[in-house]
Protein backbone atom coordinates (compact mmCIF):
# COMPACT_ATOMS: atom_id res chain seq x y z
CA UNK A 1 0.00 0.00 0.00
CA UNK A 2 0.93 3.89 -0.69
CA UNK A 3 2.45 5.41 2.06
CA UNK A 4 0.81 7.87 3.99
CA UNK A 5 2.32 11.35 3.41
CA UNK A 6 2.08 12.45 6.54
CA UNK A 7 4.78 9.59 7.83
CA UNK A 8 6.28 10.60 4.77
CA UNK A 9 7.03 14.09 5.69
CA UNK A 10 7.30 12.94 9.49
CA UNK A 11 10.70 10.60 8.64
CA UNK A 12 11.82 13.45 6.68
CA UNK A 13 11.36 16.17 9.25
CA UNK A 14 13.08 13.57 11.32
CA UNK A 15 16.10 13.49 9.20
CA UNK A 16 16.23 17.06 8.78
CA UNK A 17 16.63 18.01 12.29
CA UNK A 18 19.30 14.94 13.00
CA UNK A 19 21.33 16.74 9.87
CA UNK A 20 20.43 20.11 11.40
CA UNK A 21 22.73 18.46 14.10
CA UNK A 22 25.50 16.96 12.66
CA UNK A 23 26.07 20.02 10.72
CA UNK A 24 26.16 22.60 13.98
CA UNK A 25 28.67 19.77 15.20
CA UNK A 26 30.53 19.82 12.49
CA UNK A 27 31.03 23.82 12.29
CA UNK A 28 32.48 23.53 16.30
CA UNK A 29 34.67 21.19 14.65
CA UNK A 30 35.98 22.97 11.77
CA UNK A 31 39.97 23.08 12.59
CA UNK A 32 40.88 26.75 13.51
CA UNK A 33 43.69 28.35 10.66
CA UNK A 34 46.36 26.68 10.22
CA UNK A 35 49.52 28.27 11.05
CA UNK A 36 52.81 27.54 9.83
CA UNK A 37 55.12 25.71 11.36
CA UNK A 38 58.05 27.78 12.17
CA UNK A 39 61.53 26.96 11.25
CA UNK A 40 63.84 23.98 12.35
CA UNK A 41 67.43 22.86 12.30
CA UNK A 42 66.93 19.94 10.74
CA UNK A 43 63.64 17.57 10.69
CA UNK A 44 63.43 14.62 13.11
CA UNK A 45 64.97 11.41 12.07
CA UNK A 46 62.09 9.03 10.15
CA UNK A 47 61.57 4.91 11.39
CA UNK A 48 59.28 2.51 9.86
CA UNK A 49 56.57 0.29 11.11
CA UNK A 50 58.45 -2.83 10.52
CA UNK A 51 61.32 -1.54 12.56
CA UNK A 52 58.84 -0.39 15.22
CA UNK A 53 57.66 -3.97 15.34
CA UNK A 54 61.03 -5.29 15.49
CA UNK A 55 61.58 -3.55 18.06
CA UNK A 56 58.61 -3.96 20.19
CA UNK A 57 57.14 -0.79 19.91
CA UNK A 58 53.60 -2.23 18.36
CA UNK A 59 52.49 -5.85 17.19
CA UNK A 60 51.45 -5.83 13.77
CA UNK A 61 48.91 -8.55 13.12
CA UNK A 62 46.42 -9.38 9.80
CA UNK A 63 43.04 -10.37 9.42
CA UNK A 64 41.12 -12.78 7.53
CA UNK A 65 40.06 -15.70 9.95
CA UNK A 66 36.81 -16.42 12.19
CA UNK A 67 38.02 -18.71 14.44
CA UNK A 68 35.09 -20.23 16.35
CA UNK A 69 33.87 -17.42 18.31
CA UNK A 70 30.84 -15.69 16.28
CA UNK A 71 31.07 -12.12 16.48
CA UNK A 72 30.84 -8.88 14.71
CA UNK A 73 33.44 -8.41 11.84
CA UNK A 74 35.35 -5.29 11.16
CA UNK A 75 35.53 -5.03 7.46
CA UNK A 76 37.17 -2.61 5.12
CA UNK A 77 34.69 -0.96 4.00
CA UNK A 78 33.46 -0.26 8.13
CA UNK A 79 36.82 1.09 8.55
CA UNK A 80 36.95 3.24 4.73
CA UNK A 81 33.24 4.66 6.14
CA UNK A 82 34.08 4.96 9.34
CA UNK A 83 31.01 2.44 10.53
CA UNK A 84 30.67 0.07 12.81
CA UNK A 85 31.11 -3.80 12.47
CA UNK A 86 29.04 -5.01 9.63
CA UNK A 87 30.83 -8.55 8.00
CA UNK A 88 30.58 -11.77 8.72
CA UNK A 89 34.09 -14.41 8.35
CA UNK A 90 33.74 -18.64 7.70
CA UNK A 91 34.51 -20.28 11.10
CA UNK A 92 37.86 -20.94 10.91
CA UNK A 93 40.41 -23.08 13.65
CA UNK A 94 43.01 -20.47 13.34
CA UNK A 95 42.15 -18.02 16.45
CA UNK A 96 40.04 -14.63 15.49
CA UNK A 97 42.43 -11.54 15.61
CA UNK A 98 40.06 -9.19 17.86
CA UNK A 99 40.59 -5.58 18.04
CA UNK A 100 41.02 -3.83 21.42
CA UNK A 101 40.74 0.45 22.48
CA UNK A 102 43.81 1.94 21.12
CA UNK A 103 44.41 -0.75 17.88
CA UNK A 104 45.26 1.24 14.85
CA UNK A 105 43.62 -1.01 11.84
CA UNK A 106 44.89 0.00 8.33
CA UNK A 107 43.32 -1.20 5.30
CA UNK A 108 46.06 -2.63 2.64
CA UNK A 109 43.70 -2.60 -1.14
CA UNK A 110 42.82 0.55 -2.87
CA UNK A 111 44.93 2.91 -2.05
CA UNK A 112 43.34 5.35 0.35
CA UNK A 113 45.11 7.37 2.67
CA UNK A 114 43.32 5.54 5.72
CA UNK A 115 43.86 4.70 9.59
CA UNK A 116 41.82 4.01 11.94
CA UNK A 117 41.90 3.97 15.95
CA UNK A 118 39.72 1.52 17.64
CA UNK A 119 37.23 3.24 20.74
CA UNK A 120 35.23 1.30 23.21
CA UNK A 121 32.32 1.07 20.43
CA UNK A 122 34.31 -1.05 18.11
CA UNK A 123 36.27 -3.05 20.30
CA UNK A 124 35.83 -6.97 20.57
CA UNK A 125 35.27 -7.19 16.97
CA UNK A 126 37.24 -9.67 14.59
CA UNK A 127 39.49 -8.53 12.30
CA UNK A 128 38.00 -8.89 8.21
CA UNK A 129 40.17 -9.25 5.43
CA UNK A 130 42.72 -7.11 3.91
CA UNK A 131 43.41 -5.33 6.55
CA UNK A 132 46.28 -4.55 8.89
CA UNK A 133 46.26 -4.12 12.78
CA UNK A 134 48.76 -2.37 14.69
CA UNK A 135 49.04 -2.27 18.21
CA UNK A 136 50.89 -0.09 20.08
CA UNK A 137 53.21 0.21 23.37
CA UNK A 138 50.93 2.54 24.86
CA UNK A 139 54.14 3.77 26.92
CA UNK A 140 56.32 4.00 24.06
CA UNK A 141 53.58 5.09 21.15
CA UNK A 142 50.61 7.32 21.18
CA UNK A 143 47.79 5.95 18.91
CA UNK A 144 46.43 8.87 17.37
CA UNK A 145 49.95 9.95 16.68
CA UNK A 146 50.49 6.69 14.48
CA UNK A 147 47.65 6.98 13.11
CA UNK A 148 48.17 10.59 12.07
CA UNK A 149 51.45 10.09 10.11
CA UNK A 150 50.46 6.83 8.82
CA UNK A 151 47.70 8.72 6.63
CA UNK A 152 50.01 10.98 4.78
CA UNK A 153 49.54 10.67 0.91
CA UNK A 154 53.45 11.26 0.19
CA UNK A 155 53.96 7.86 3.41
CA UNK A 156 51.13 6.12 2.02
CA UNK A 157 52.38 6.25 -2.21
CA UNK A 158 56.12 5.57 -0.94
CA UNK A 159 54.72 2.17 0.57
CA UNK A 160 52.51 1.36 -1.98
CA UNK A 161 52.72 -1.81 -4.69
CA UNK A 162 50.93 -2.21 -7.45
CA UNK A 163 49.48 -5.60 -8.41
CA UNK A 164 47.56 -6.20 -11.70
CA UNK A 165 44.07 -5.11 -9.96
CA UNK A 166 44.55 -3.09 -7.28
CA UNK A 167 46.79 -0.89 -5.09
CA UNK A 168 48.21 -2.27 -2.31
CA UNK A 169 49.98 -1.44 0.65
CA UNK A 170 53.02 -2.60 2.29
CA UNK A 171 52.32 -1.22 5.87
CA UNK A 172 55.78 -2.03 7.09
CA UNK A 173 57.11 0.46 4.45
CA UNK A 174 55.13 3.17 6.51
CA UNK A 175 56.92 5.96 8.08
CA UNK A 176 56.76 8.14 10.61
CA UNK A 177 59.11 10.29 12.97
CA UNK A 178 60.51 9.40 15.99
CA UNK A 179 59.58 11.43 18.78
CA UNK A 180 59.51 11.64 22.34
CA UNK A 181 56.02 10.78 24.12
CA UNK A 182 55.53 14.13 24.86
CA UNK A 183 55.30 15.50 21.49
CA UNK A 184 53.77 12.20 20.07
CA UNK A 185 50.94 13.07 22.33
CA UNK A 186 50.88 16.84 21.05
CA UNK A 187 50.62 15.49 17.55
CA UNK A 188 47.85 12.97 18.77
CA UNK A 189 45.27 15.63 20.14
CA UNK A 190 45.45 17.67 16.97
CA UNK A 191 44.77 13.90 14.63
CA UNK A 192 42.24 12.96 17.23
CA UNK A 193 40.41 16.57 16.52
CA UNK A 194 40.48 16.12 12.58
CA UNK A 195 39.10 12.63 13.31
CA UNK A 196 35.97 14.17 15.03
CA UNK A 197 35.48 16.45 12.12
CA UNK A 198 36.16 13.68 9.64
CA UNK A 199 33.51 11.60 11.67
CA UNK A 200 30.48 14.76 12.15
CA UNK A 201 30.75 15.40 7.93
CA UNK A 202 30.26 11.80 7.08
CA UNK A 203 27.16 11.65 9.53
CA UNK A 204 26.18 14.84 8.12
CA UNK A 205 27.15 13.31 4.58
CA UNK A 206 25.12 10.63 4.87
CA UNK A 207 21.73 12.39 6.58
CA UNK A 208 21.96 15.03 3.66
CA UNK A 209 21.74 12.00 1.20
CA UNK A 210 19.19 10.38 2.56
CA UNK A 211 17.41 13.72 2.78
CA UNK A 212 17.70 14.76 -1.02
CA UNK A 213 16.80 11.18 -1.89
CA UNK A 214 13.74 11.28 0.11
CA UNK A 215 12.64 14.44 -0.67
CA UNK A 216 13.19 13.09 -4.62
CA UNK A 217 10.99 9.61 -3.49
CA UNK A 218 8.02 11.94 -1.82
CA UNK A 219 7.83 14.65 -4.83
CA UNK A 220 7.90 11.46 -7.74
CA UNK A 221 5.10 9.68 -5.59
CA UNK A 222 2.95 12.38 -4.25
CA UNK A 223 3.61 11.83 -0.88
CA UNK A 224 4.92 15.58 -0.46
CA UNK A 225 3.73 18.47 -1.48
CA UNK A 226 6.04 20.82 -3.40
CA UNK A 227 5.59 23.77 -1.66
Amino acid sequence: PPRAAADAAGRLTDVRGRLDESLRLAAALTPPPADPAPPVAGRPPLTTVGELARGGALVMRTGGNGGHARVPVLTDPDVLSGTGPSGTLPESDEEAVLTEPGDVVVPVLGGGAVARVIDDATAGAALGRNLVLLRPEPAVLDPWFLAGFLRGTANRRQAGSYASTAARLDVRRLRLPRLAPAEQRRYGARFRALDEFERALGQAGRLGAQLVRGMYDGLADGTIAPD
